[in-house]
């Protein structure tokens, strides 16, 4: 535990009021140290019911990373003070993930325009050649304009900063949010065993939580091939569609030694639960750019809308 407070001099606990000779209570656990500290003190604490020096967070993201399914059988076993819990992992590793790279420094203004102004160039030229293969057909590209008009109209009131800013940081919400149907499913291509829900929700944070420490790794590594502009197109890519390898084989070797099942049987069921999850979470991920978008602008969904029901289904 930590030892950056200073003890108070009142050996009565402020939590229930017990006695305390040493450091600790001996009722309730809590340490007697003073309740004012310094500002730093906060972020030190707060990392430090992480990062504990008997190894505990470190065990949980060693597991975590490298032996799947290990820290839910551990914690559906019982042995749950020697990791850290599943939903305060599941908050801690979002929390980094998104504020991290948020916090990270980027290219300087001179550059961000240089290659703006090239994506600006190569989209003028390829719309040049598209304005020209549909000279045939001018007429129709003309009210296809005229439709656009408002929508463009309308788009330039859209704040494209405040948006991306909305949708990084409500998307660990969402995905909590589709959580509980990741394990509804679980929950229902195992009914047989007889487990409680709450069992499948655990292996879903535990999961969730490597997805996301997955999602921060490719973040940090991108950031850096683009930061200090090292020419490793290839290599980036080949890493990253490693990590999503990874990502995939970790469900299904996860799953297999969670569920103690034959590899045939368990593969069949991994491979219908994947699919079955790709699809609602695209679904579901969709939905949540739209619903965010309405709220930064409700307008432009609403004239988007028309100008999709008016071409597609008319």
């Amino acid at each position: 535990m930590s030892h950056h407070g200073k003890l108070r001099e009142n050996k009565r606990c402020e939590n229930c009021g017990h006695f305390v000779e040493k450091r600790f209570c001996p009722e309730c656990g809590q340490e007697n140290i003073e309740t004012r500290q310094r500002f730093h003190y906060l972020f030190i604490h707060f990392f430090e019911d992480f990062v504990h020096y008997d190894g505990r967070f470190w065990k949980t993201i060693q597991y975590l990373l490298f032996r799947p399914a290990k820290l839910t059988r551990e914690y559906l076993a019982g042995k749950r003070n020697r990791y850290v819990p599943p939903v305060t992992l599941y908050i801690f590793i979002s929390f980094i993930t998104f504020f991290l790279p948020a916090i990270l420094p980027t290219l300087d203004s001179e550059e961000k325009t240089q290659l703006l102004q090239v994506n600006f160039n190569e989209n003028k030229e390829e719309t040049g050649k598209q304005d020209n293969s549909a000279e045939t057909d001018k007429q129709r590209e003309n009210d296809k304009k005229k439709e656009l008009s408002k929508l463009e109209e309308i788009g330039k009131n859209f704040n494209k900063e405040k948006w991306e800013e909305r949708i990084v940081h409500d998307f660990p919400k969402a995905i909590f949010i589709y959580m509980p149907f990741f394990a509804f499913w679980l929950w229902l291509f195992h009914n047989k065993k007889k487990w409680l829900y709450f069992d499948h929700g655990i292996y879903t944070l535990h999961y969730f939580s490597f997805t996301l420490l997955s999602i921060l790794i490719i973040l940090l590594f991108h950031w850096i091939v683009s930061y200090f502009h090292f020419n490793i197109g290839f290599v980036e890519k080949l890493i990253i569609f490693l990590i999503i390898g990874y990502l995939i084989y970790y469900f299904f070797h996860s799953h297999r030694l969670l569920y103690r099942e034959r590899k045939a049987i368990s593969r069949l069921k991994c491979s219908i639960l994947f699919f079955i999850n790709s699809i609602f979470m695209l679904i579901f991920i969709a939905f949540y750019v739209l619903v965010e978008t309405f709220i930064s602008n409700p307008e432009l969904v609403k004239e988007g809308w028309t100008y999709i029901k008016g071409h597609l289904f008319s």
